[in-house]
């Protein structure tokens, strides 16, 4: 039997659904990578036809915008597959024309001027997020609570009410029993549909599993692209002047997308704007956590610069040198969405990469936690070092090569959401370090690379609390 497995195994193409297994399922696939990375960089084959590279040179090679003779690669439609009601949006969408009439369609609901006129959502949000967690410490006491869960939800209602406006709080207040049931169904619906994408390179497969899936499976995968239709359709049964992300939607040039087509951007907005920030906030705390000098740095320059939570603005927190790079530090150690291979199609006629002539039809990519945990690109890599951000800092002099540190990705594929996800990590960091000290947490249970597992996305493990409001004493706790 082990026999027949290993010629199968060695037979052309088979390597390539192993491959694309053990990347798109196997739990912390950065254990495959990152030893390879360091023994063979800066290329590594990964499967018979995917190649993985470590360099900022391949960054922009393969996620940058292409030259006059060699266009930008396609992503690779292999993992980038239509959701499960067959629709397309700007995550999946491979086809260049498509694509930039999608993004064209959505840019100015990401852009920094629409967000900072909507701040009073961020605010008003992540207050609620700051009392609530000050009312579960009081229920809990010395236990702590879970504040992954509870950045999972900041982060939902951020997103939702920027994306629908009115409706997403009306819709959802009607079953209030189910505030969170999205929010959840977001977070299982990650590794699900890992698990769709890793079996797409076995040929019959994928049908084979449409048909086998169980209903949980179904129900998990369905619902939340239904709930993103349903909450698309319920705002657009609504005049309103709000100018949420459906309202410039709405407002941009050219014909107007369909239902389905919107519902589907929304299924991805939700889903990579809500878990990819709570994902950050729950690894930043951790590494805070355990770096207690830097924690008390950053609290010093917010209880400094600030004397209430009302003055935190999104303005003002651009302004804060160690917050910001606190931020750039966090994104760089846990890279939201850097547990998985970003895979591009190399053009017609082939292209150099690092030297080395890749033919036409490879799979490329760059494996995030490798470039930004490799020695060579950072002074002590896996240390929580925000100072290495920050300029006349000695710590910040150990010849970083900072612009390898890429977390929204590069070129016409970078994220649109990167606006965004900078004003919310900076708002919910300041505010919640602003009100309370971390007492404690359980590192004695959990070692955060140990135990996060990585799939597309992060799987975390519960990071469990005891924080004590600074200001109890009588000082101004602003809107609280």
């Amino acid at each position: 039997m082990a026999s027949g497995i290993t010629q199968f195994l060695a037979e052309e193409g088979h390597g390539e659904i192993m491959a694309g297994i053990r990347d798109g399922v196997c739990p912390c696939p950065r254990f495959h990578h990152d030893p390879n990375h360091e023994l063979y960089r800066p290329i590594v084959r990964i499967a018979p036809n995917h190649l993985s590279f470590g360099s900022h040179a391949a960054q922009k090679a393969i996620y940058g915008f292409g030259t006059r003779t060699v266009p930008s690669m396609i992503k690779d439609p292999i993992f980038f597959t239509p959701e499960v009601d067959h629709s397309m949006n700007i995550i999946n969408e491979t086809d260049r024309e498509e694509h930039s009439r999608m993004r064209r369609m959505l840019s100015f609901a990401f852009s920094n001027s629409n967000l900072l006129e909507n701040e009073d959502v961020l605010v008003r949000r992540t207050d609620e997020f700051v009392k609530t967690i000050g009312t579960m410490q009081s229920q809990h006491g010395k236990r702590g609570f879970n504040i992954v869960q509870q950045f999972n939800y900041v982060t939902f209602n951020i997103m939702g009410e920027m994306s629908f406006g009115d409706s997403f709080d009306a819709r959802l207040e009607a079953q209030p029993e189910h505030r969170y049931h999205w929010a959840d169904v977001i977070v299982n619906t990650t590794y699900m549909n890992d698990v769709m994408r890793a079996v797409c390179v076995i040929p019959g497969l994928f049908s084979f599993l449409e048909w086998w899936k169980t209903d949980h499976m179904k129900k998990t995968l369905y619902r939340h692209a239904e709930y993103a239709t349903e909450h698309t359709e319920a705002r657009l049964n609504i005049n309103t002047d709000r100018k949420d992300f459906v309202y410039h939607i709405l407002s941009s040039k050219g014909p107007r997308p369909s239902t389905l087509e919107m519902g589907s951007h929304f299924n991805v907005i939700m889903m990579a704007g809500a878990v990819t920030t709570a994902t950050f906030l729950a690894g930043v705390t951790y590494y805070l956590g355990h770096n207690k000098a830097a924690l008390s740095r950053l609290q010093h320059e917010l209880r400094t610069k600030f004397k209430s939570l009302d003055e935190i603005t999104s303005r003002a927190l651009m302004e804060c040198e160690y917050l910001n790079a606190v931020v750039e530090e966090g994104l760089r150690i846990y890279p939201p969405a850097g547990a998985g291979h970003l895979s591009r199609i190399v053009p017609a006629g082939g292209c150099e990469i690092e030297g080395e002539w890749i033919p036409e039809g490879t799979r490329v990519s760059v494996h995030a936690w490798s470039v930004l945990r490799d020695p060579l690109n950072f002074w002590n890599p896996s240390v929580f070092i925000p100072e290495r951000w920050m300029k006349n800092e000695p710590e910040g002099q150990g010849g970083d090569r900072l612009e390898t540190s890429l977390p929204f990705s590069y070129g016409p594929r970078g994220c649109l959401g990167r606006n965004l996800a900078y004003l919310e990590m900076r708002m919910v960091l300041a505010k919640l370090f602003w009100q309370y000290d971390l007492a404690w947490f359980n590192s004695d249970e959990i070692v955060w690379e140990r135990d996060t597992k990585g799939y597309t996305l992060w799987e975390k493990p519960d990071l469990r609390v005891l924080l004590r409001d600074h200001h109890a004493g009588g000082v101004s706790c602003g809107a609280l």
